[in-house]
């Protein structure tokens, strides 16, 4: 190379750009969260407990979580910091078996891509995501290694600061 200072200079930039990108996770595209955000005629039902799971606990721990007649409500910003543990409760947690998804009637995107490379032992844990304005249903579910399932359901109600 003829400048070999300008290479290096480039390489460094592409490089820290690669790590600045990766600690930000984009949760939903725009064209997703049009599809997926609930309109204020969309009801977010607390299903019926029966008893507690067998499976793992979910544990949201970053943004606080709500509960309410309509179910679980995470209320936040569109830039957040997510924290979830997923604790064992009878047998170790199996991360493997992570599903996290975003939801409206039969309309469903799997985002367990974009979060598995957060996951760290059992905890899932973004510094920075950014989130689309507006209401959505978020579905996690989790398995622990004798097959006990676990699924909850949270409305994730994103607003701007002041609205």
């Amino acid at each position: 190379m003829r400048y070999p200072l300008v290479g290096l200079a480039l390489s460094l930039m592409v490089v820290s750009g690669t790590a600045t990108a990766q600690r930000r996770i984009f949760l939903l595209t725009p064209d997703e969260a049009a599809q997926l955000r609930l309109g204020p005629e969309d009801r977010v039902g607390r299903p019926l407990v029966r008893a507690l799971p067998a499976g793992p606990r979910i544990v949201v721990r970053e943004p606080p979580v709500k509960n309410s007649p309509d179910g679980s409500i995470i209320e936040t910003l569109p830039l957040t910091r997510f924290v979830i543990s997923f604790e064992q409760n009878r047998a170790p947690v199996d991360m493997n078996s992570l599903e996290v998804r975003a939801r409206k009637g039969i309309v469903a995107v799997s985002l367990t891509p974009r979060l598995k490379p957060f996951v760290r032992g059992t905890t899932l844990e973004s510094e920075t995501m950014s989130i689309p304005e507006g209401r959505f249903l978020v579905q996690i579910e989790i398995v622990d290694v004798a097959g006990a399932r676990t699924a909850e359901s949270y409305r994730l109600d994103v607003r701007r600061p002041g609205s």
